[in-house]
């Protein structure tokens, strides 16, 4: 089957990046239809088209919610061993973050939620509406996998491997799982976040692709 020329949401389904759209039309051959599980790339670039790009006010709107509930704000109060991982690996993101926003990411000890400042609110909003909707729609996914607005930008930016930033994004269930044991629920649970974050790598990796060898 060919790649479409509309999207579920009846608008064209034009893809700018060369390697992504061919990619794509890959996912479409000997698909009979649209099946969203076996076909990740054009998933993403139909929440992109349909989703995203008529509404990208309100998607940033919510993105920004994630700033204060950021995983990497929050640093056990409990545990030693677990505290001084968080410090080591996620303080040198935040160090980055405050680089590039001009304002640094609060932490807090425990779960009591902390608001960031309205600076690094207007910096952050300025940085996600200046994304295309493809970019967009991948940082969601990212954000909510991470639940880290801060990891999803690195990753965007190219700060950090994607996988990468999902494993520190899971520092606290690995040092748990290190201390109790595996939970299989769990387990199972963190294999599918870890396949969502493959794909959007490689959605990102396919429509950057230009850039990334220039």
């Amino acid at each position: 089957m060919t790649t479409p020329e509309l999207t579920p949401g009846k608008n064209p389904f034009a893809i700018s990046a060369p390697a992504l759209a061919a990619a794509i039309a890959a996912e479409w051959e000997g698909q009979g239809k649209f099946v969203a599980a076996n076909m990740p790339l054009t998933q993403l670039a139909f929440t992109a088209i349909d989703r995203i790009a008529p509404q990208k006010e309100n998607v940033v709107e919510a993105l920004l919610i994630f700033l204060d509930t950021d995983t990497l704000s929050y640093r056990s109060d409990d545990q030693a061993a677990l505290l001084l991982r968080q410090q080591e690996h996620w303080d040198p993101v935040l160090d980055w973050a405050a680089k590039k926003f001009g304002h640094r990411v609060e932490v807090t000890s425990g779960v009591m939620p902390i608001d960031q400042s309205p600076e690094l609110h207007k910096a952050l909003g300025a940085y996600l509406n200046g994304l295309d909707a493809m970019h967009l729609a991948g940082l969601s996914i990212l954000a909510s996998v991470f639940s880290s607005i801060i990891l999803a930008v690195s990753v965007v930016d190219r700060h950090l491997d994607a996988m990468r930033a999902f494993r520190l994004s899971r520092l606290e269930e690995d040092t748990q799982a290190e201390q109790w044991g595996v939970d299989e629920e769990a387990e199972k649970r963190a294999a599918r976040l870890e396949e969502e974050t493959r794909s959007v790598s490689s959605f990102f990796n396919l429509l950057d692709e230009a850039k990334i060898h220039h």
